[in-house]
């Protein structure tokens, strides 16, 4: 069959027939969260889906396709600082306050997320059970390894163990917060000096008041 005169290739005049590009799908998501996570330091943990619409400059209608719900939105924060959290305390003992440290390299990536989900959120009784889990993950983490009970121990060391764990609790959070939102007037040296000095006396005096350590040979 020939050709058109004019050259055309048979599309209709004014389309093109390059074909849409791709929406890759989880950068939409991660940009969302983003915006969310300003929505909510903005207007509060009362900000409504139209409210974090706005912030991402997206139409309503296609802010849902990515968060079909409110309630969903916030699960996606919070399992996004949960799987930060598992992320980090993958690596090995690098010294007293290394959690910390490791941890604040990721969350400062996307501040505005951990802030949102560890300060804003906070006190809200409908969020109690996420942020239990976020605890659990530093819990677990204290109690394999630094009030893992000694072999002379008194019986009970691991129920100890756990409860030992849950002493410091909220305050890595606070700190955490308190750094990225770089309110505390210190550097990040002076920052991890002091956090670590904290965490090494913690561990001391936690050991002993949890009976966590086999009797003093030298006693």
């Amino acid at each position: 069959m020939a050709s058109s005169s004019d050259g055309s290739n048979g599309s209709e005049p004014g389309r093109s027939s390059r074909p849409k590009p791709r929406v890759n799908k989880e950068a939409r998501k991660a940009d969302y969260l983003r915006a969310a996570a300003r929505a909510f330091l903005a207007k509060g943990s009362a900000a409504s889906m139209q409210d974090v619409a706005n912030s991402a400059g997206a139409p309503k209608p296609v802010f849902y396709r990515i968060f079909p719900s409110r309630a969903e939105l916030i699960e996606a924060l919070f399992q996004h600082v949960y799987d930060t959290i598992v992320l980090t305390q993958q690596g090995k003992w690098d010294g007293y306050g290394w959690a910390l440290r490791v941890l604040y390299a990721e969350a400062r990536k996307e501040p505005e997320i951990f802030i949102v989900v560890l300060k804003v959120f906070n006190g809200d009784p409908a969020l109690h059970e996420w942020r239990e889990r976020l605890y659990s993950l530093i819990h677990a983490q204290s109690s394999r390894g630094f009030f893992k009970p000694a072999a002379g121990a008194p019986p009970g060391g691991e129920a100890r163990a756990v409860l030992a764990s849950k002493t410091l609790n909220s305050t890595s959070f606070d700190t955490l917060v308190a750094w990225l939102e770089d309110r505390d007037g210190l550097t990040d040296e002076q920052r991890f000096t002091w956090w670590g000095r904290i965490i090494r006396e913690w561990h001391k005096a936690t050991r002993e008041a949890y009976n966590l350590d086999g009797p003093d040979p030298a006693a």
